[in-house]
C-alpha cells in the first residue's frame, strides 16, 4: 500500500494493466460509435432499394391489371373471322376482296397469341426481380455487402428493371393497338360478317338434320 501511494505521490506512471484497460475502453467506445455511423450511412442505400421496390410493385400492378381472358376472347373472334373469310362458298373474286381483311385478322391473332406468352414470361421476370431486390436489401442490412458492392448490384437491378419497364410498355401498346384494330375491322366488315354468318348457317343446316 505504501509503495502504491508513494508512486502516486511522486508522479510515477500507473500500472500497465490500467493503461491497457483504458485503451480497450476507448476502442470499445469508438467501435460502438463507428457501428452507429454505419447504421446511419446505409439509410440512403435502404431508401434507394425501397424506391426501386416501389417502382417494381407499380409495374407489377400494371401487368396484373391486364385481362388475359379478354385477350383470349379477341384471339378467338379473330380466328372465327379468318375462318369466315376462307368459306368455300365464296368465289375467287370475293376471297380476293376480303384478302386484306383476312390478313389483318391474322396479324391480330398472331400478335395477341404471342402477347399472352410474353405476359406469362414477364410475370416470372418480375417475380425474380422482386426476390433479387429483397435479397439485396437483406445483404445490405446484415452487412454482407460493402457500399461499393451494393452500388454495383443496385445498378444491375436498376438496369434490369428499366428493361422490364420498356417491355411492359411495349406489351401494353400491343394490346391497345390490336384491340383498336379489331374493333375497326368489325365496324368496316360489319355487313359482310353478318351475311357470311347467315350464309355459313344456311350451309350448315342440311348437315345438322
Amino acid at each position: 500500500m505504501d509503495s502504491i501511494k508513494s508512486n502516486n505521490l511522486t508522479g510515477a506512471k500507473p500500472p500497465v494493466f490500467f493503461i491497457m484497460f483504458k485503451r480497450f475502453f476507448h476502442i470499445s467506445i469508438l467501435t460502438i460509435l463507428f457501428s452507429s455511423c454505419q447504421e446511419i450511412n446505409i439509410n440512403k442505400e435502404v431508401k434507394y432499394i425501397t424506391l426501386l421496390d416501389s417502382v417494381l410493385c407499380d409495374q407489377q400492378a400494371l401487368i396484373n391489371r391486364i385481362d388475359t381472358s379478354k385477350v383470349n376472347f379477341y384471339v378467338q373472334k379473330a380466328e372465327e373471322r379468318i375462318h369466315l373469310f376462307e368459306d368455300p362458298s365464296l368465289n375467287d373474286f370475293q376471297k380476293q376482296w376480303l384478302h386484306q381483311g383476312k390478313l389483318a385478322y391474322q396479324k391480330i391473332s398472331t400478335e395477341l397469341n404471342n402477347f399472352n406468352h410474353q405476359i406469362n414470361s414477364l410475370k416470372k421476370e418480375f417475380h425474380y426481380a422482386q426476390s433479387q431486390i429483397q435479397t439485396l436489401k437483406k445483404d445490405l442490412i446484415h452487412r454482407h455487402l460493402d457500399k461499393k458492392e451494393f452500388k454495383e448490384y443496385f445498378t444491375d437491378e436498376q438496369k434490369a428493371l428499366a428493361k422490364l419497364n420498356i417491355l411492359t410498355k411495349k406489351l401494353n401498346k400491343i394490346q391497345v393497338e390490336n384491340v383498336q384494330n379489331f374493333d375497326s375491322l368489325e365496324f368496316k366488315y360489319q355487313g359482310i360478317l353478318t351475311q357470311l354468318d347467315a350464309l355459313q348457317s344456311h350451309y350448315a343446316e342440311p348437315s345438322e338434320k
